[in-house]
């Protein structure tokens, strides 16, 4: 099915817990969070920076440690605290009770994201992370869309405490698919990596510049877009943008499993720069359109390189926990950071967002340049001669058939 040596019960469950912790986040942080701060944005962006400081927090505490549980317990012990916690917004009879249950089931959710990207790890080799991750995003990118963009805007506060516990509680439906039976014999044979501190750094800045640009100036050119064009046309190119995620997480998933995470990198950033410009310094509607699908395709591929892929790659057994945090910190304290500067950043003209957006883009390719391969230059040669093969033989049947 996945056309990849993971199982296919393996491949159900890490579908089912990347739905569940990506989706519940954006529910949570977004429409629960609205209704717990009432009608201040002041106060709303307060509580998602404290949010997302604290995901972060908990998740460098854990790194350290969590490799030496059960994953899969973990998984579901944080799942049904999560739930439990959450339904108790319902009876909060103040709004510092209710801010203390937001926090505590941040800090729970952390703790099962990071458990579950683990798992994934332990399912996965790294000539075939990319395309199972990139196949994860091109069937769960869809449905969150519409559980978080269309599903929650109509709920009301019950009704997104709700469906925020709903989504906690489903990954506990992996336990009908016995996921300790998922295993993956590949992985006893795959050799642990122990990368240079150096080759760790080089890849980790271009996550930090686009962490950062995408929680602030990136935010500020959509929101002066959404100003400047009718509502319809804007939900229009969200949904275009979500079409590029789709793609973009599959082809990005190929590309880099058959010719390297570093060309896949370069291109993403690249795109995203060329989409950066066009967003902010061209006014028509058909230029725009173009932006947001270029957008969203660079957004898929680093997505699935920067969630699943680059880490893993760079990670042993011992250091998966470590290695998997230093991606997902980065992207909670950048979006707290971006939180708190969401009024200064406003201020600043569309025109400038994008300039400024495409240059540092463009820059974060430079420790790339420096950075080594990080898939096997065997496996690489392999696929090369695959497809040599493979056009040699196509060329052989036109040649015999136009003889014949």
């Amino acid at each position: 099915m996945t056309g990849v040596r993971l199982t296919k019960r393996g491949f159900l469950v890490t579908l089912i817990l990347y739905f569940t912790f990506l989706t519940w986040y954006y529910v949570f942080s977004i429409h629960v969070l609205r209704h717990v701060a009432g009608s201040s944005a002041e106060v709303y962006w307060m509580t998602h920076a404290a949010l997302n400081f604290i995901i972060a927090i908990t998740l460098l505490l854990n790194s350290f440690f969590i490799h030496t549980f059960n994953k899969i317990r973990i998984i579901y012990e944080c799942s049904i605290v999560t739930s439990i916690v959450t339904i108790l917004l319902l009876f909060a009879s103040s709004n510092i009770v209710r801010l203390i249950i937001v926090f505590v089931a941040g800090t729970f959710f952390s703790i099962g994201q990071l458990a579950s990207i683990t798992y994934f790890w332990s399912l996965t080799v790294t000539e075939e992370r990319g395309r199972t991750a990139g196949l994860i995003g091109f069937f769960i990118l869809p449905f969150y869309y519409f559980v978080d963009f269309l599903m929650a805007k109509t709920f009301d506060f019950s009704g997104t405490v709700m469906l925020s516990v709903t989504l906690s509680l489903g990954a506990l439906v992996v336990k009908l698919l016995r996921p300790e039976k998922a295993t993956l014999t590949a992985k006893k044979d795959e050799r642990g990596n122990y990368p240079e501190k150096k080759t760790v750094f080089l890849y980790s800045i271009p996550w930090v510049l686009f962490s950062s640009i995408n929680a602030t100036l990136t935010r500020n050119t959509s929101l002066h877009i959404l100003q400047q064009v009718p509502s319809s046309f804007y939900l229009f190119l969200t949904v275009l943008q979500l079409i590029g995620a789709v793609f973009g997480a599959l082809g990005g998933g190929i590309i880099a499993d058959f010719f390297g995470r570093r060309l896949t990198l370069v291109l993403s950033l690249t795109l995203y720069g060329i989409s950066s410009a066009l967003e902010g310094l061209v006014g028509n509607y058909e230029m725009l359109c173009f932006g947001y699908v270029a957008s969203g395709l660079n957004w898929g591929i680093l997505l699935t390189l920067y969630l699943f892929v680059i880490w893993g790659d760079l990670a042993s057994k011992e250091s998966c926990a470590k290695r998997y945090s230093i991606g997902l910190i980065t992207f909670y304290l950048a979006t707290s950071v971006g939180s708190l500067l969401t009024h200064q950043v406003s201020q600043i003209p569309l025109m400038i967002s994008s300039l400024v957006s495409c240059l540092l883009i463009f820059l974060s390719n430079i420790p790339l340049i420096f950075a080594p391969e990080l898939l096997s230059s065997n496996f690489r040669e392999r696929v090369k001669l695959k497809l040599y093969m493979n056009v040699i033989r196509k060329i052989a049947r036109e040649l015999s058939q136009s003889q014949g």
